[in-house]
């Protein structure tokens, strides 16, 4: 049987807004740049300055989690155990009084991380979101109420009401035993109709391969990316790698000849040019993706589903903090899809 070490909380931000915020066309870029300058003014206001003391980068939470690079010492890429996640429908002008929600996941059990988190994503607004306005400041917004939500199922809990100001921390997390059970309910809804799987692209989802940029939505790069990015928020924030029947989990045993076997049958995705700014490198950043569905077929998804499960969680891509690569998962007859 296949485990992944792995927990995840989604947290749901509703507020309103104090002043009136713009956003670029794609919101969560700010966001980002909200959550990160909150936590370092008010964690670490010195981090800046101290880019190049290692002791400093390895000892400081907040360092770790915004700028650590990898000395050598860490297999695969290094991930942040967060991702802003934006909501559907999302308007880049709020007006004064207006509403305003956001999502932020938060992978692993450290509790001080999650503290951090919780405390920047529910005060950035008094620093200022978005662009700067004709007045010089940035806009305010206010957090009245926090939910946790199940990505598998929608389900919400609520975790601060309105006029609360503590967060009750005994909330239900995402964990490998609700995703397997979700496996095997998906796996016999394909199985039971004609093995179509719909992925939708809810958020821009940027593939590298062969170092260009993905223009149609292939199967196997797209496993090969949730799989790596899944082992590696498990191994740097879980429990550990996963396992498979006892062993670790490797991608050309376990993984590729099953993804190999996956047929791409209807794209009806495009792209989507946005861009963002990173404060960290100093330099506008591109987030462009696709978006839209993309159906795909194959034999038996079994092996698969658990991975694409945590993908609804884990997003996948290129910068997913941001909340690129967010998506969805269905099973769909072939009256549904379209050929390609």
């Amino acid at each position: 049987m296949l485990k992944i070490p792995l927990t995840a909380h989604h947290l749901r931000f509703h507020g309103w807004a104090r002043t009136p915020i713009t956003f670029h066309d794609y919101t969560v870029s700010a966001l980002r740049g909200a959550l990160t300058s909150y936590l370092r003014a008010a964690f670490c206001p010195r981090g800046q300055q101290m880019q190049n003391d290692l002791l400093h980068q390895t000892l400081c939470p907040v360092c770790r989690l915004l700028s650590l690079e990898n000395d050598g010492s860490i297999d695969g890429d290094i991930r942040r155990p967060y991702a802003l996640e934006p909501l559907p429908e999302q308007p880049t002008q709020i007006e004064a009084g207006q509403p305003f929600s956001f999502g932020l996941a938060i992978y692993g059990e450290d509790e001080l991380l999650i503290q951090f988190l919780l405390v920047a994503a529910g005060g950035m607004g008094e620093l200022g979101v978005g662009r700067v306005q004709p007045d010089g400041a940035r806009g305010r917004l206010e957090i009245v109420q926090i939910d946790v939500v199940n990505p598998l199922t929608g389900a919400a809990e609520c975790v601060m009401a309105p006029g609360e100001r503590q967060v009750r921390a005994d909330w239900q997390s995402l964990g490998h035993a609700q995703v397997l059970a979700r496996a095997e309910a998906l796996a016999a809804d394909l199985a039971a109709g004609d093995n179509l799987l719909q992925v939708d692209f809810l958020t821009p989802t940027r593939v590298m391969q062969n170092q260009h940029a993905w223009s149609k939505p292939d199967f196997f790069p797209l496993a090969k990316l949730i799989v790596q990015r899944v082992l590696d928020l498990s191994s740097q924030f879980g429990g550990g790698r996963p396992m498979l029947a006892g062993e670790p989990v490797a991608l050309k045993r376990d993984i590729y000849p099953y993804a190999d076997a996956v047929r791409l049958v209807a794209n009806e995705t495009r792209w989507w040019d946005v861009h963002g700014y990173s404060s960290r490198v100093g330099r506008k950043q591109v987030l462009g993706g696709l978006v839209g569905r993309a159906v795909y077929q194959t034999a038996d998804w079994r092996p698969l589903l658990p991975w694409l499960l945590w993908a609804t969680s884990t997003h996948v891509g290129k910068n997913a903090v941001k909340g690129c690569g967010m998506v969805r998962l269905r099973a769909i007859s072939a009256s549904r899809g379209k050929m390609v």
